[in-house]
């Protein structure tokens, strides 16, 4: 069981599951272990809200894919024409064809994916905010000494 962990360790590149070396252990200062609620909350958020922006702008590019796939097919290879039951038929080349299948998938998968982590970046970039107006009014509202005045201020 040692072995196979270690061996998973070495495979992905576990950097992360233990501290490279004594002083990176040593940096965690108890300050920084004691963070309020709110503070683990917004660092957590920030994490998160950066893969949802990471998420964005890859379904973002593929979109791009998409409709750089798509526009050629149905501008150059395909063509309108109306059959006799006047209902408009497209006919595509076989280029067109294998156009329009790779890239209206992709099209579709990158305008759903980025309407939704487009909303979801949205959000958590709200929650952010607020927790963020909420630890201001915390701050500034807890007894503090006031170096200009000399005096305590509340």
């Amino acid at each position: 069981m040692g072995q196979l962990t270690t061996f998973f360790t070495v495979l992905l590149g576990a950097s992360w599951a233990t501290p490279a070396t004594a002083q990176d252990a040593a940096d965690v200062t108890p300050e920084a272990m004691t963070l309020s609620y709110d503070e683990y909350r917004l660092d957590e958020l920030n994490y998160v809200a950066k893969r949802s922006r990471n998420a964005l702008i890859g379904t973002s590019a593929a979109t791009a894919v998409g409709i750089s796939l798509v526009t050629p097919a149905l501008v150059k290879e395909c063509a309108r024409v109306s059959s006799s039951a006047s209902v408009d038929d497209l006919r595509c080349s076989s280029r067109g064809r294998i156009l329009l299948g790779v890239g209206a998938p992709i099209l579709i998968a990158g305008a759903t994916g980025m309407l939704v982590t487009a909303i979801l970046y949205g959000v958590r970039k709200g929650k952010i905010k607020s927790i963020e107006n909420r630890l201001a009014y915390q701050r500034h509202h807890t007894i503090h000494w006031d170096p200009r005045r000399g005096t305590f201020a509340f």
